[in-house]
């Protein structure tokens, strides 16, 4: 995830994210190799970054260019719905509201898709910043992200995943050879961590659900995915 920093005392570069639930698993299961949820902090190509962070003082910067775009927009649009959305999207932004926070439908968030809108991606507004971890998780969740793991004695691994997406996705974040021979998935959430000392031990004790690829993951699932290819 390309995080764009807008007036914060950050530093541009790679960074990792260490949920509690990442560092329970690697306690457990002690493995050869940990990947933690990966994030750069960048301060050029704002257009390509997929979530911003940004001082108070800057939310003005964002709202006018924003507004330009839109005001273009305006003048040539197809059709009353389209009109109606972003006059919806002006007024928002003429009161300094940020259109990541204004409470859309499916078509309208596609249509406010076709421009390239600043404060529609994921933005997080900062006055400062005391510790880079929680700021990484704060802009996962307001990314409407959840994280899910994969574990085990070789690696545990964190996984990022749109909130209600379901399991045969997060199979093919992990392999795409997961997705194609999907057969079934093994599940069991970290909440339920100190309830067993392995993932043998959960199966016996009913802690490890087996699910279908219609499942929806949840927030720091651990999953195993059953495959055939």
């Amino acid at each position: 995830m390309k995080i764009f920093n807008l007036g914060l005392d950050l530093e541009p570069g790679k960074q990792v994210y260490k949920s509690s639930c990442f560092e329970k698993l690697v306690e457990k299961f002690s493995p050869k190799k940990s990947t933690p949820y990966p994030v750069e902090f960048v301060d050029s190509d704002i257009d390509q970054s997929e979530a911003i962070v940004l001082a108070e003082s800057k939310r003005l910067d964002l709202i006018v260019t924003d507004l330009e775009k839109i005001e273009t927009r305006l003048s040539r649009c197809e059709s009353e719905a389209e009109k109606l959305l972003f006059k919806k999207a002006q007024v928002a932004l003429e009161a300094e509201e940020l259109l990541c926070d204004l409470n859309l439908s499916d078509s309208e968030k596609t249509l406010l898709k076709t421009l390239p809108l600043l404060t529609f991606k994921p933005c997080l507004v900062k006055n400062e910043v005391a510790d880079i971890n929680s700021l990484i998780g704060e802009v996962i969740q307001k990314s409407g992200l959840i994280l899910f793991f994969t574990a085990g004695k070789k690696e545990v691994h964190a996984w990022s995943l749109k909130k209600g997406e379901l399991i045969l996705e997060a199979a093919g974040k992990i392999h795409s050879d997961l997705k194609r021979g999907f057969i079934k998935g093994e599940v069991v959430n970290c909440k339920d961590l100190d309830s067993f000392f392995n993932l043998a031990e959960a199966r016996s004790r009913g802690f490890v659900k087996l699910v279908d690829r219609d499942y929806v993951v949840e927030e720091n699932d651990i999953i195993e995915i059953r495959f055939n290819v």
